[in-house]
């Protein structure tokens, strides 16, 4: 497993080479561009791809083998309005991400925790 983003600006460690290496590619991500990145990158090296990951409250998993099912950029999800979880957490790369982070904190301490104690208090 890698916790590098994967794209064209990490081309150097995931290269050709790289995906030719491998029999089949796993992947768990949570973001539509570097699904529709892995998933080109497999075609062109004619790995089988897992393709795997969340966005939102939605799941997906799709078995793609090059030349035999449908890839996974042949169909186009609506824009999604939630941030992915774990973009936020580890990858926050847009102001949007770092805002709603900082929303989800301020909940946390000023609202969701006073509540539970509130409720404590009451019992």
């Amino acid at each position: 497993a890698f916790i590098e983003k994967v794209g064209t600006e990490t081309e150097d460690k995931f290269s050709d080479d790289f995906f030719r290496n491998h029999h089949v590619i796993v992947n768990a991500l949570d973001n539509i561009p570097t699904r529709r990145y892995i998933d080109k990158r497999c075609i062109a090296t004619l790995r089988p791809l897992l393709e795997s990951g969340t966005m939102g409250t939605k799941g997906h998993v799709q078995v793609i083998l090059p030349g035999k099912t449908e890839n996974y950029s042949a169909q186009h999800d609506p824009p999604d309005k939630d941030f992915p979880y774990c973009t936020i957490k580890s990858f926050p790369v847009k102001i949007e991400h770092t805002i709603e982070w900082a929303r989800e904190q301020f909940e946390s301490m000023w609202v969701i925790k006073p509540r539970e104690l509130q409720r404590f208090l009451s019992q």
